[in-house]
């Protein structure tokens, strides 16, 4: 929260005084009743003390002027809020090394939660789109709003074969288009790419040339390798799959304007993909909260007031 004229909040530094001076005349009225010598009688001619219920007009009082002290500050709040438009595409791994459970429960599962973690933190507007790849490249589902044909596209993939990542990263590119030409070019809806592999690239387009068209189409991609970045070898079927190749994955992130990550459990893949859905296609916006702090203080004043001619049939 912020305000727009913070020397206002400087009018709370009586709230403290208020409470103070009511507190001292408390004591003053407690003071005067016991002056009676005759106690017995005084229990008899004074009703009961209505305990709590002396005190909350007063603390509803103090309450009203925190809120108003506020209202008068014009407090704002930031909020997040759908932008217009934004492009999402999900380019996964599914070559046969993402069948490792160095990743509980493998790979392949914990890369399909996190994105499903991803489309669930965007803005209700984003078009999402999935690509996969292993040998060559193909579309899962493409970019769309619609979130169950994605989510389905998840699930029905599977891990075999080897590791085209530069295919994968262009087809993706296929998917969004590229920017409008004209005088209108800057208005083409933002997109990202998220990358997500757990090894080496051996077939298919280099991913750096995929990167530098990337890079021509602005549009960032961030990589994300996963698995075990330790000297223990991990095995699929008998086979050593080896570890990911993090200087290539930089290196396309740093070309193309993205960022890279890296996931040794699923947990962490987990968080990544969250954070990247809960960044992009939103933007901020201020919200004055100067009128509902008003009501708030008027309509607490109000109550405090209430409840003293109630109960005392005074203004205390």
């Amino acid at each position: 929260m912020s305000f727009q004229s913070p020397i206002a909040l400087l009018a709370l530094v009586a709230i403290p005084l208020l409470a103070g001076l009511y507190w001292l005349a408390q004591r003053r009225r407690h003071a005067y009743a016991v002056r009676f010598t005759n106690l017995e009688l005084l229990s008899q001619v004074v009703p009961r003390a209505p305990g709590i219920r002396r005190y909350l007009p007063a603390a509803l009082f103090l309450l009203a002027l925190t809120g108003l002290a506020f209202s008068f500050a014009r407090p704002q709040a930031t909020i997040n809020v759908p932008g217009d438009r934004s492009n999402v595409m999900l380019v996964i791994d599914v070559s046969g090394s993402m069948q490792a459970t160095d990743v509980q429960p493998t790979r392949l599962t914990a890369a399909n939660h996190a994105a499903q973690s991803l489309v669930d933190s965007l803005p209700p507007n984003a078009s999402v789109g999935l690509v996969a790849f292993n040998s060559s490249a193909f579309v899962i589902s493409p970019l769309s709003p619609d979130r169950d044909a994605l989510r389905s596209g998840l699930q029905s993939l599977h891990a075999r074969g080897g590791t085209a990542i530069g295919d994968g990263v262009n087809l993706a590119l296929d998917q969004l288009g590229a920017p409008t030409s004209g005088p209108w070019s800057d208005q083409h809806p933002p997109s990202m790419i998220v990358l997500l592999t757990d090894g080496v690239s051996n077939a298919g387009a280099p991913p750096e040339e995929a990167a530098a068209r990337a890079e021509e189409e602005h549009v960032p991609i961030n990589t994300v390798g996963v698995g075990s970045r330790g000297t223990q070898p991990v095995f699929v079927l008998g086979q050593d799959v080896g570890g990911v190749d993090e200087q290539a994955l930089q290196s396309m992130a740093q070309t193309t304007g993205g960022r890279y990550f890296f996931a040794t459990e699923a947990g962490q893949l987990q968080q990544i993909y969250t954070s990247l859905g809960s960044q992009f296609g939103w933007k901020h916006e201020k919200v004055d909260l100067t009128v509902p702090f008003a009501m708030a203080g008027a309509l607490v004043l109000v109550a405090g007031a209430g409840l003293s001619l109630l109960w005392f049939r005074e203004l205390t």
